[in-house]
This record gives structure tokens, C-alpha cells and sequence, in this order.
């Protein structure tokens, strides 16, 4: 960790347009994953993604999964320590003061419960078969 706080402070024009708040607070650390802050947050991160998020409105709702716009399910499953997979949703037109832009693509995420892959990983597939959403991006040869 200290020699990437190293370097970026070296290489501020290039390697700090974000800043390095996170690998500051991370070298802080002893780096085990025993410290009182870490157990603190991940168990905050268990009850209210895992407990009573994921697993009680899968529960109440008699899920096998969740679709999510974008990545936003990916963050909430990990942090459950669940697994999602993501797969084309489409492309929604963009337009930038009046003049249009090229269209980009989104996803869609589908999270389930611990040991669920093999079920995400059919709905994915059924999803992609059915939509047929997937298209490759312009200018890109054929295989």
C-alpha cells in the first residue's frame, strides 16, 4: 500500500484525478480485516443486505431472484456475499442540448441467494434468448 501512495503522489497529474482518500485510510490499517471498524461495517453490510434486505424480500415474496436496473443489484448481492450476473437490458437513446448521440447500452442484474449460480445463470440466459438485446458495438468485425 505504501508504494501506491508512493507512486501516485509521484504521479499526481496522472494518478490522483480522483484522489487517494481510500489507500490513505486503507495503510491506517493493519490490513487484517480484525479491526473493530472493519467487523463494525461488515455487519452492518450483512444485516441490512443480507438479513433484511435480500433474504426477507426474497422470503416475502417467494423469489428465486431479483432484476436490477444496471449494476445497482450487483453492489447490495456482494455485500450479502450473494452471487448476480449481469446481461444486456438494451440501449436508451442519448441526447446532449438537442443534438442526439450515439445510443448506449444497459444492463440489467439478476441477484440471488448464496449457492443460487446455476439458477441466476439460466434466468440470464432465458432473459438474453428472449429479449435479444444483445447487439455488438458499431465498427466492431465480425468473428
Amino acid at each position: 500500500m505504501t508504494d501506491i501512495v508512493a507512486f501516485n503522489e509521484a504521479n499526481a497529474d496522472r494518478a490522483l484525478r480522483f484522489g487517494q482518500d481510500h489507500f490513505l485510510a486503507a495503510e491506517m490499517t493493519r490490513g487484517d480485516l480484525s479491526e473493530r471498524e472493519y467487523k463494525s461495517a461488515r455487519a452492518m453490510d450483512l444485516l441490512s443486505a443480507k438479513t433484511r434486505g435480500m433474504d426477507a424480500y426474497m422470503s416475502r415474496h417467494k423469489l428465486d431472484a431479483v432484476l436490477f436496473p444496471g449494476a445497482y443489484g450487483a453492489a447490495i448481492a456482494a455485500k450479502a456475499g450473494y452471487p448476480s450476473v449481469m446481461v444486456p437490458g438494451g440501449f436508451v437513446s442519448g441526447t446532449d442540448d438537442g443534438k442526439d448521440t450515439p445510443d448506449y447500452p444497459f444492463g440489467v442484474t439478476f441477484a440471488g441467494r448464496a449457492w443460487s449460480e446455476h439458477k441466476l445463470l439460466r434466468l440470464a440466459y432465458a432473459y438474453e434468448q428472449a429479449s435479444a438485446k444483445r447487439k455488438a458495438p458499431p465498427g466492431l468485425p465480425a468473428l
